[in-house]
């Protein structure tokens, strides 16, 4: 009976990791923090392709970088789109970034971040990099503001609305590359996972609504470009939240276009699996602890 009652738990115990493994992105509705719905069956909020990005202390362009070296990286963006089914009250965002709200546009959702990076390794004219420093120190964080003021080449106006979420950065599958195609030019991606970590970490329901539970976090994924070309800027957060204070660029930071979206994530896959066959083992104690001596 005892083998039976085993057998039995083993495809549950894989079954629940399994599940887990195959939802590491969850439906969400977003909203106005009124009740009002904005998006119904959402999967990713897409933000605006004139994202800035600036990698302090690194430049100019073109220096040699070496493995360990150690920087901090700021971005900002405003929300351009959402993957899911819409209602007319969407037709309210402002997505252009110019400093001044829009006809007939009533709002915007916008987010800042800030990490502490360290080039991991140098292989030819790529370089790789990871999450470094204290965690409390990375941070990324989406506002709502009904004076959707937000503009790219002032750096203002991402960081003064309502902050509806705010994460710790994590180093699980956060890491970032950047390659040199010539003198001038450059491309990469990152990739970040920000989860609710620190006491003051949180997601306002009021705003995302998750469809399947209580939502663990994002992840968040760009392209970088270099040049900036129209997402340009010297500023980055200005006349904002003290949590992301002021920056103005010098000739020694370098400045990047930032296309990014994120989805809403659920816990990794790995500790789900973890968490399955920790049942196994508890099951198969028991088996030992209730075996006849002999």
């Amino acid at each position: 009976m005892k083998n039976n009652t085993f057998r039995k738990l083993i495809p549950v115990a894989a079954a629940l990791g399994f599940a887990f493994a195959a939802s590491s992105a969850q439906a969400f509705t977003l909203k106005d923090g009124s009740g009002n719905v904005l998006s119904s069956d959402a999967t990713t909020l897409d933000w605006n392709t004139t994202g800035s990005g600036v990698a302090k202390s690194v430049g100019p362009f073109g220096n040699l970088l070496l493995p360990g070296q150690a920087f901090q990286f700021l971005y900002q963006s405003n929300l351009s789109s959402v993957d899911g089914d819409t209602t007319a009250l969407f037709n309210g965002l402002d997505f252009t970034a110019n400093g001044t709200k829009g006809a007939g546009k009533n709002f915007e959702f916008t987010m800042v971040a800030k990490l502490n990076e360290k080039v991991a390794s140098i292989a030819g004219s790529t370089a790789t990099f990871a999450l470094n420093g204290p965690a409390s120190a990375n941070k990324v964080a989406i506002y709502y503001d009904t004076a959707a003021n937000a503009s790219t080449t002032a750096g203002t106006g991402f960081d003064d609305g309502t902050l509806v979420a705010l994460l710790t950065i994590v180093p699980d599958n956060t890491q970032s590359t950047f390659t040199q195609t010539s003198a001038n030019s450059g491309q990469g991606s990152t990739k970040l996972t920000a989860r609710l970590v620190d006491a003051g970490d949180f997601i306002n329901s009021n705003y995302f609504q998750l469809e399947a539970g209580q939502n663990f976090g994002i992840n968040f994924e760009s392209s970088l470009n270099y040049p900036a070309g129209n997402s340009a800027t010297t500023n980055f957060q200005i006349g904002g939240s003290s949590l992301f204070p002021n920056y103005t660029t010098n000739v020694n930071d370098i400045v990047f276009k930032v296309d990014g979206s994120n989805t809403f994530a659920v816990p990794e896959p790995g500790t789900m699996m973890l968490l399955g066959m920790g049942m196994l083992g508890l099951v198969g104690a028991q088996r030992r602890r209730r075996a006849p001596k002999a």
